[in-house]
Protein backbone atom coordinates (compact mmCIF):
# COMPACT_ATOMS: atom_id res chain seq x y z
CA UNK A 1 0.00 0.00 0.00
CA UNK A 2 1.21 3.60 -0.83
CA UNK A 3 1.32 5.57 2.08
CA UNK A 4 0.52 8.89 1.59
CA UNK A 5 1.68 11.84 4.21
CA UNK A 6 2.80 15.20 4.27
CA UNK A 7 6.81 15.58 3.55
CA UNK A 8 8.39 16.13 7.40
CA UNK A 9 10.68 18.25 9.18
CA UNK A 10 14.27 17.80 8.65
CA UNK A 11 16.08 15.06 11.33
CA UNK A 12 19.02 14.74 12.94
CA UNK A 13 21.36 11.72 12.13
CA UNK A 14 24.62 10.15 14.19
CA UNK A 15 26.32 9.97 11.49
CA UNK A 16 29.98 9.32 13.21
CA UNK A 17 30.63 9.31 17.07
CA UNK A 18 30.64 13.08 17.92
CA UNK A 19 29.02 13.61 13.86
CA UNK A 20 25.67 14.62 14.47
CA UNK A 21 23.87 16.01 10.77
CA UNK A 22 20.49 17.36 9.91
CA UNK A 23 19.14 16.14 7.32
CA UNK A 24 15.81 17.45 4.83
CA UNK A 25 13.92 14.77 3.57
CA UNK A 26 14.86 13.63 -0.41
CA UNK A 27 12.64 14.79 -2.08
CA UNK A 28 11.19 14.34 -6.20
CA UNK A 29 13.22 17.22 -7.27
CA UNK A 30 16.37 15.71 -5.12
CA UNK A 31 16.51 12.30 -6.68
CA UNK A 32 15.64 13.83 -10.28
CA UNK A 33 18.93 15.99 -10.03
CA UNK A 34 20.84 12.88 -8.10
CA UNK A 35 19.32 10.65 -11.26
CA UNK A 36 20.75 13.08 -13.79
CA UNK A 37 24.07 12.66 -11.93
CA UNK A 38 24.22 8.97 -12.01
CA UNK A 39 23.23 9.00 -16.13
CA UNK A 40 26.09 11.58 -16.51
CA UNK A 41 28.61 9.16 -15.13
CA UNK A 42 27.15 6.57 -17.63
CA UNK A 43 27.36 8.39 -20.56
CA UNK A 44 30.88 10.09 -19.63
CA UNK A 45 32.38 7.04 -18.12
CA UNK A 46 34.23 4.46 -19.73
CA UNK A 47 35.74 2.51 -17.03
CA UNK A 48 34.98 -0.90 -15.36
CA UNK A 49 33.87 0.76 -12.43
CA UNK A 50 31.12 2.67 -13.72
CA UNK A 51 28.66 1.37 -11.29
CA UNK A 52 30.54 2.27 -8.46
CA UNK A 53 30.88 6.04 -10.00
CA UNK A 54 27.35 6.09 -10.61
CA UNK A 55 26.66 5.21 -6.45
CA UNK A 56 28.44 7.33 -5.53
CA UNK A 57 27.28 10.34 -7.84
CA UNK A 58 24.07 9.37 -6.62
CA UNK A 59 24.36 9.31 -2.52
CA UNK A 60 26.89 12.74 -3.13
CA UNK A 61 23.96 14.60 -5.13
CA UNK A 62 21.28 13.28 -2.40
CA UNK A 63 23.44 14.09 0.68
CA UNK A 64 24.39 17.75 -0.97
CA UNK A 65 20.83 18.86 -1.70
CA UNK A 66 19.91 17.00 1.67
CA UNK A 67 22.41 18.82 4.26
CA UNK A 68 20.49 21.66 6.09
CA UNK A 69 23.58 21.97 8.95
CA UNK A 70 26.00 19.91 10.71
CA UNK A 71 27.89 19.78 14.12
CA UNK A 72 31.12 18.38 14.75
CA UNK A 73 32.61 18.87 11.60
CA UNK A 74 35.26 21.22 11.32
CA UNK A 75 38.66 21.85 9.56
CA UNK A 76 41.93 20.80 9.90
CA UNK A 77 42.63 23.60 12.76
CA UNK A 78 39.35 21.48 14.65
CA UNK A 79 37.70 25.10 13.46
CA UNK A 80 33.81 24.77 12.89
CA UNK A 81 33.06 24.86 9.29
CA UNK A 82 29.43 25.57 7.62
CA UNK A 83 28.13 23.24 5.14
CA UNK A 84 28.99 24.65 1.49
CA UNK A 85 29.02 22.43 -1.35
CA UNK A 86 32.55 21.81 -1.03
CA UNK A 87 32.69 20.83 2.48
CA UNK A 88 30.03 18.30 1.40
CA UNK A 89 32.40 17.35 -0.88
CA UNK A 90 35.61 16.90 1.10
CA UNK A 91 32.95 14.96 3.63
CA UNK A 92 31.72 12.50 1.18
CA UNK A 93 35.62 11.59 0.63
CA UNK A 94 35.64 10.31 4.16
CA UNK A 95 35.06 6.84 3.97
CA UNK A 96 33.30 6.21 7.46
CA UNK A 97 31.09 9.90 6.56
CA UNK A 98 29.98 8.32 2.95
CA UNK A 99 29.19 5.02 4.47
CA UNK A 100 27.14 6.00 7.01
CA UNK A 101 25.64 8.85 5.12
CA UNK A 102 24.58 5.94 2.67
CA UNK A 103 22.95 3.71 5.15
CA UNK A 104 21.33 6.06 7.25
CA UNK A 105 19.73 8.76 4.88
CA UNK A 106 20.16 7.32 1.32
CA UNK A 107 19.37 3.66 1.61
CA UNK A 108 16.04 4.30 3.73
CA UNK A 109 14.78 6.17 1.27
CA UNK A 110 15.47 4.26 -1.83
CA UNK A 111 14.08 1.07 0.11
CA UNK A 112 10.63 3.03 0.68
CA UNK A 113 10.85 3.92 -3.38
CA UNK A 114 11.31 0.14 -3.65
CA UNK A 115 8.26 -0.72 -1.15
CA UNK A 116 6.05 2.02 -3.32
CA UNK A 117 6.83 0.02 -6.69
CA UNK A 118 5.96 -3.71 -5.10
CA UNK A 119 3.20 -5.80 -6.08
CA UNK A 120 1.69 -7.42 -4.11
CA UNK A 121 -1.18 -9.57 -3.65
CA UNK A 122 -4.91 -8.52 -4.74
CA UNK A 123 -7.17 -6.66 -1.61
CA UNK A 124 -9.96 -8.98 -2.80
CA UNK A 125 -8.57 -12.08 -2.39
CA UNK A 126 -8.64 -13.57 -5.96
CA UNK A 127 -4.94 -14.28 -6.34
CA UNK A 128 -5.53 -17.61 -6.05
CA UNK A 129 -2.99 -20.11 -6.23
CA UNK A 130 -2.48 -22.04 -9.39
CA UNK A 131 -3.02 -25.73 -9.39
CA UNK A 132 0.09 -28.13 -9.36
CA UNK A 133 0.65 -29.46 -12.80
CA UNK A 134 4.00 -31.74 -12.00
CA UNK A 135 3.59 -35.08 -11.90
CA UNK A 136 5.17 -36.94 -8.76
CA UNK A 137 8.60 -38.24 -9.02
CA UNK A 138 8.24 -42.19 -8.87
Amino acid sequence: MLKLAPQSDSFWLDVLPGVRIRFRPITVASMLVAREAVGKVFRDEDQDDVDARANIALVRELTRRGIVEWEGIGDADEQPIPVTREAVDLLMENWPAYDAIDNLYVAPALARDAEKNASSNSASGTSAEAPNTATPAA
